[in-house]
């Protein structure tokens, strides 16, 4: 019997989670990674699912989620893009001194990883807005490379 590993992605909105359901979790399954993927809940009352207004939400949803995970140790990511960032993600403010783009999302990325306190999580921030990519030629894409 084939051995899995399970790959849990907080995404920020509807796009980055319906991506990772539908696109990555086919292309990962026979390597032997299952996908699973899940919207940030924006409100609770409102059951809101969708975009990173308020860092904080989205450190509770995957830290709830981590939890609910105990026995199977599964490992985490985020879908979240760079643009529009909340304010109150960690290190933020530091981060605006950086100019090289890559270089930011690389300290953010490290900053997010010290927040959550996690092994088996390897945080992931767009650098690109998700949706852009979507709507972009993909023949230019590839000219440019």
């Amino acid at each position: 019997m084939k051995k899995y590993v399970n790959l849990n992605i907080l995404a920020e909105g509807q796009a980055e989670r319906e991506f990772a359901q539908n696109t990555l979790g086919p292309y990962f399954e026979p390597l032997g990674i299952l996908v699973d993927s899940r919207c940030v809940i924006t409100s609770r009352k409102k059951h809101k699912k969708g975009g990173l207004g308020n860092y904080l939400q989205a450190k509770n949803d995957l830290i709830r989620w981590i939890s609910e995970e105990k026995g199977r140790h599964p490992f985490f990511t985020t879908m979240f893009d760079l643009y529009a960032l909340p304010n109150n993600f960690p290190k933020f403010e530091e981060s605006l001194k950086i100019i090289d783009p890559y270089k930011r999302v690389e300290f953010l990325e490290n900053a997010l990883f010290e927040d959550i306190d996690y092994l088996k999580f390897i945080p992931y921030i767009q650098l690109h807005e998700f949706e852009a990519l979507l709507l972009a030629n993909p023949e230019i894409l590839l000219w440019s490379m």
